[in-house]
């Protein structure tokens, strides 16, 4: 199911497990960032329904969107339960590609949403620059992990600067799974689809 959190019921349910034993170390890291970034920086957590520190895959986009934030009426998770377009794509071509959830955790360059009240706008190089070392510490707490999925353009610009290395790592770039990417570009939604049966057949050893 797709956009499950346009039910507040859901949303509120995912809440009470974020401190689950697989997600608490993440979502303690989110609170660390809310305190060292200070209290502009509007951080979502991570959801329970995905792998947490047990993921083998991490799917790795932009920015947080509005839904994704409760202050402007979303969920506060990063998630491919969220209410918007971007995460039905990544809901759907995971599915399409038979690779579990339980295997990914998602979560973006800029942790923190970048925008007006109303409307998210484009990253920067000064966004990236002042958060890429984040990444570090996000990869050292995902000791299984073994694809790092790279979604558009500032994901990878970041990793490209900042990604760790890390025996055995495979990282992938795939375009954004947004719905003017998706909806626009022939062949998008194919790619993206490819991209995480690749990330599968590693997991799996087929490759």
């Amino acid at each position: 199911m797709t956009r499950l959190f346009r039910d507040g019921q859901q949303v509120e349910a995912r809440l009470r497990h974020i401190h689950d034993p697989h997600v608490s170390p993440l979502n303690d890291w989110v609170r660390s960032l809310q305190a060292r970034l200070g209290s502009d920086a509007v951080i979502p957590w991570f959801d329970p329904a995905d792998g947490g520190v047990n993921a083998q895959i991490l799917w790795l986009l932009e920015a947080p969107g509005g839904k994704a934030t409760r202050e402007r009426g979303g969920s506060g998770f990063i998630s491919c339960d969220n209410n918007d377009g971007t995460a039905e794509n990544t809901y759907r071509t995971r599915e399409e590609a038979g690779v579990s959830r339980s295997m990914v955790v998602h979560w973006n360059v800029i942790p923190y949403y970048i925008g007006t009240d109303t409307k998210i706008r484009a990253w920067r190089p000064d966004d990236v620059a002042a958060v890429g070392p984040l990444l570090r510490e996000l990869v050292a707490m995902l000791p299984k992990l073994r694809c790092v999925i790279l979604g558009g353009g500032a994901a990878q610009k970041v990793w490209k600067e900042f990604g760790p290395t890390k025996p055995n790592l495979r990282v992938i770039d795939c375009p954004h799974p947004s719905p003017p990417n998706v909806n626009t570009r022939p062949g998008t939604r194919e790619a993206i689809v490819a991209t995480w049966k690749q990330a599968g057949s590693l997991i799996n050893g087929d490759s």
